[in-house]
């Protein structure tokens, strides 16, 4: 065991003496990702604002009444004979056609396909505010027949939240960190994959390494766990960067997702945290020893780099899996237990809800376990064919 881990605190220095690794698993990771993410949610924020500010433009065709209507509901009418062109050409946000017969009035209202997330706001918010100038017609109505317009009050209508306040941020928490996992998790960092295996070859400093009185499965070992730590460090610095970003700004911008006063980043999470620690070990085991594998195999670091930049093909599988679940905010299927690379995710998504099952959890981490064994006697196995270590 000691020269396995001489082995892999070799790796890890030389790994983080170089800037570039540094650059790659720590830096950006801790300083990009809460940047995009706080951005984007600022940004968001900014936008509702200015919306908010500025208010929404309406072309208008249709009768006296509903356009003061509009106007008293904070819109700006420009009335047009053209309302549909008016849209189209992004004069307005929103377009509103009264057509008026003997019997009836019909409204309809006219956006764009590419109008953009404000003219699909202002269409929200038209059709939101026209019922009540749908009931005030029908109240004028009773009026004029001398009819009572208590009849209103015969049916009420209202809404009622039930169950936790944080629930659907829970959900959305967990959705978005249980694919960050599987993509940063399995992939891994491209370059030191490329690097500990193809890279040593290249630079003619692997047959200098076999030369020790180390053994072969004892280097493979080291460096495939020296991998696996770097991989996992990457990982968890990005998830935990991404939840802190993420749980700060839903607490401290103003987006209008109904987040309680006062909530806390903790009373969101949870104790997602150790299944992000656990799901990053485990896919990072899984990960280190496939980038091992097709690194030592490749014959120089331009190959490595191309055979690597695929494994993001073979997660999309499991995302495809995943996605009745994340979209429809329900728990993962029991089934997913008993998958390995999808399983990690699959914890720490049902552990952030709050749907944590111990037997399952446990059945997880021994399956992904068993899989990381295989794949490292498969390195093993590499490290003692010539025709793999000579492939040049």
């Amino acid at each position: 065991m000691k020269s396995i881990f001489a082995v892999m605190r070799k790796e890890i220095k030389e790994a983080f003496r170089d800037r570039r690794t540094l650059i790659m698993s720590v830096l950006l990771p801790a300083v990009l990702v809460p940047a995009i993410v706080l951005g984007i949610f600022y940004f968001e924020g900014q936008s509702v604002k200015q919306e908010t500010k500025s208010g929404y433009t309406v072309a208008f065709q249709g009768s006296e009444e509903l356009r003061s209507f509009l106007a008293n509901a904070n819109l700006k009418v420009i009335d047009s004979k053209d309302v549909s062109d008016m849209v189209l050409q992004k004069k307005a946000d929103v377009g509103v056609v009264e057509e008026q017969t003997s019997s009836h009035s019909q409204i309809t209202v006219v956006t764009s396909f590419a109008s953009g997330s404000k003219g699909e706001n202002a269409a929200s918010y038209v059709n939101g505010i026209l019922p009540s100038y749908r009931e005030l017609r029908i109240k004028q109505y009773l009026a004029t027949k001398g009819i009572k317009d208590d009849v209103f009050s015969l049916v009420v209508v209202q809404s009622k939240q039930v169950g936790e306040p944080n629930a659907f941020l829970k959900f959305m928490l967990a959705y978005i960190v249980s694919l960050v996992m599987l993509s940063s998790g399995f992939v891994g960092n491209v370059y030191l994959g490329t690097d500990i295996g193809a890279g040593e070859k290249e630079r003619g400093t692997l047959e200098s390494l076999l030369a020790t009185p180390v053994s072969r499965f004892h280097i493979a070992m080291g460096k495939w766990l020296a991998l696996a730590v770097l991989n996992s460090i990457g990982t968890l610095i990005t998830l935990l960067s991404f939840t802190f970003s993420y749980t700060y700004a839903l607490t401290n911008f103003d987006l209008g997702l109904g987040v309680t006063a006062g909530t806390s980043a903790l009373s969101i999470w949870g104790s997602g945290i150790w299944a992000m620690v656990i799901g990053a070990i485990l896919l990072s085991l899984t990960g280190a020893a496939l980038q091992f594998i097709i690194s030592i195999y490749s014959r120089n670091m331009r190959e490595a780099q191309l055979y690597l930049g695929q494994m993001g093909m073979v997660i999309l599988p499991f995302i495809f899996v995943l996605i009745p679940s994340l979209t429809n905010a329900t728990a993962m299927p029991t089934w997913l237990y008993f998958v390995p690379i999808v399983n990690a995710s699959a914890v720490t998504y049902n552990v952030i809800i709050g749907n944590v099952v111990w037997p399952l959890i446990g059945m997880a981490f021994l399956i992904d376990v068993v899989v990381a064994i295989i794949l490292a006697l498969v390195v093993s196995k590499f490290m003692n064919k010539e025709s793999v270590i000579l492939r040049i």
